[in-house]
């Protein structure tokens, strides 16, 4: 028996291609906005794209606390909810959009 290749269509590759410039731009903002004093905090962040499936988070278990616990005094700039905050910022939507228009034409 033949083993099955997964076919991409040109729309699926430019998708994935937003998914993944969508995902770095998150990443950098997050970073931006997370509490810093822990260096580890920034390093751990990482963006992964499986197919149509974009992840974008942070390994530390420092970063998960700091990301979810609101009564934390941060620095100005700095933020509870950094991960959240970053994808309300930036526009998915148009960039996969744009990516799309290029690949048909």
């Amino acid at each position: 028996m033949k083993s099955q290749v997964p076919v991409t269509s040109e729309v699926e590759k430019a998708v994935q291609a937003g998914l993944k410039e969508a995902g770095k731009a998150i990443l950098k903002r997050a970073r931006e906005l997370s509490p810093s004093d822990e260096g580890v905090s920034d390093k751990s962040g990482f963006s992964l794209v499986d197919d149509l499936t974009l992840q974008v988070g942070f390994k530390s278990h420092i970063s998960r606390i700091q990301h979810e616990n609101l009564d934390y005094q941060h620095k100005p700039g700095e933020q509870a909810k950094f991960l959240e905050a970053a994808l309300d910022e930036v526009d998915v939507g148009a960039i996969l959009a744009e990516k799309v228009r290029a690949a048909l034409g």
